[in-house]
């Protein structure tokens, strides 16, 4: 199977891990990624917290000063928590921030506890919101959602929580419903940028690139310091392949969010369409160091590799996205190609059946990769052409009629031939072989005639 068929086959579900940015004032608002949405697995929502102002309540969700909330809703009022709520909320704040210093994994299971304790003592919309954002991080979609519903509840001025409901829609597949959320949020807020930087991200994924800059553009002009906003800058300008604009974009975004892997992924990017590939996998790689579960690198790199017949780049990168993603048909079939490459034909012809269950039979490439085994590694070309075969079926009238498809269905047919006819020579030979032996037995003296019988020498004995 070519690199180009592969490519094919694993860019047709590694399109979607690239599909949207990070909004940071979204992150802050704990909302889940919608690159996460669409595939790499989310880095869990930032959740950051300023400190309490004259230490009457609890502070914010907030990662930079730009994206947090107005002062006007930044805390409950006064003398919404009691002491020994107060002194709970501090202990919370305390314990992430601890984790954070630490450049540990967040424990979220033990931030729930902590904010679920805060609202034993006290029901305010701020701890709901964070027991939310715990439980979006734990992957518990549901009950995150109900969370931020009390909390608007209790708060509808809380508009991180409104951001992260239509998050919670994005990443259900409700791009229209979350769209028609943002926009909402942009009436009802008219100086927030966060709805503004998801809904350009939607915009830009549905192919509405004006849209998307227009959007982005009016996101900055709310919060200049948005890295999310001059992401979505970056890639319209990518996509509208303007890569001189999206390398200066880039570097604002670099700037200001330095250890975002969004960045160096889109650095990569960049440098690719330049035809830099090597300076693209470098920045490929560099994003996997500053977060090593970041998936769109991983796919690039993986795609790289298959590109270069790197086979061995090739396992490894689809091991690693397996571990994120294992129901992945197209990486599946990926590793199955590789581990043909490298030999191992049984291995890869169990990651094939893998590919064609997931996908429920619908990737048809399957059939083809298999159809090669079977001719090239097995000397199988009976089942192969049975397979080439179906990938034709499958692949329908798009496929051209100079395929390499037809081109290994045509080699095959001819070993097929060349073997019957070697089998007929053999056959023909052995018949030979045989009636010449039968010639020379008869010809030596004391041979038995045809029928059998012993030929007399001399005259019986009277």
């Amino acid at each position: 199977m070519s690199p180009r068929l592969l490519l094919a086959a694993v860019s047709a579900l590694a399109a979607c891990a690239t599909t949207a940015p990070r909004p940071e004032a979204a992150e802050a608002a704990g909302a889940t990624p919608p690159a996460a949405a669409a595939g790499a697995r989310p880095q869990p929502p930032a959740s950051a917290r300023v400190a309490p102002r004259n230490g009457s309540g609890p502070a914010p969700a907030a990662t930079a000063a730009p994206a947090r909330p107005a002062a006007a809703d930044a805390a409950p009022a006064p003398d919404a928590l009691s002491p020994r709520a107060q002194r709970l909320w501090d202990e919370a704040l305390a314990s992430l921030d601890e984790q954070r210093k630490l450049k540990v994994p967040t424990d979220w299971a033990l931030v729930e506890r902590k904010f679920r304790a805060v609202l034993a003592a006290a029901d305010v919309a701020e701890a709901h919101f964070d027991v939310g954002v715990a439980l979006e991080a734990q992957g518990r979609p549901g009950e995150a959602g109900g969370e931020y519903r009390l909390a608007l509840e209790l708060k509808p001025s809380l508009r991180q929580a409104a951001v992260n409901l239509a998050v919670l829609q994005e990443k259900a597949g409700d791009a229209r419903g979350a769209a028609a959320a943002y926009a909402e949020l942009v009436r009802a807020h008219p100086e927030d940028p966060v709805a503004r930087v998801r809904l350009a991200a939607l915009y830009r994924a549905s192919g509405q690139l004006d849209e998307a800059w227009r959007m982005a553009r009016e996101a900055l002009q709310r919060d200049p310091l948005s890295a999310p906003a001059y992401q979505v800058l970056v890639r319209v300008a990518v996509e509208r392949n303007q890569l001189d604009l999206a390398r200066l974009v880039s570097l604002k975004a670099r700037k200001l969010a330095p250890d975002d892997p969004d960045n160096a992924y889109f650095e990569g990017v960049i440098l690719s369409r330049s035809g830099d590939e090597a300076g693209a996998k470098v920045q490929w790689t560099r994003a996997l160091a500053l977060r090593d579960d970041y998936l769109p690198a991983r796919y690039a790199l993986l795609q790289a590799a298959a590109k270069g017949e790197a086979w061995v780049a090739v396992s490894e990168q689809a091991q690693a996205i397996l571990r994120a993603r294992p129901d992945d048909a197209a990486v599946h079939l990926a590793l199955g190609i590789a581990q043909r490459h490298l030999g191992k034909a049984d291995d890869a012809l169990a990651s094939y059946a893998r590919a064609e269950q997931l996908s429920g039979g619908r990737l048809a490439e399957v059939h083809l990769a298999r159809g090669v085994l079977l001719m090239k590694v097995k000397s199988e070309c009976e089942p192969a052409i049975s397979e080439f075969d179906a990938f034709a079926r499958q692949a329908g009238p798009t496929l051209a009629g100079d395929a390499p498809v037809f081109k290994l269905r045509r080699e095959c047919q001819e070993i097929l031939v060349q073997n019957r006819q070697a089998a007929e020579a053999a056959k023909e030979l052995q018949r030979e072989a045989e009636r010449k032996a039968t010639e020379d037995a008869a010809r030596k003296p004391g041979a038995a005639p045809p029928g059998g019988a012993a030929v007399p020498t001399s005259a019986p004995p009277r």
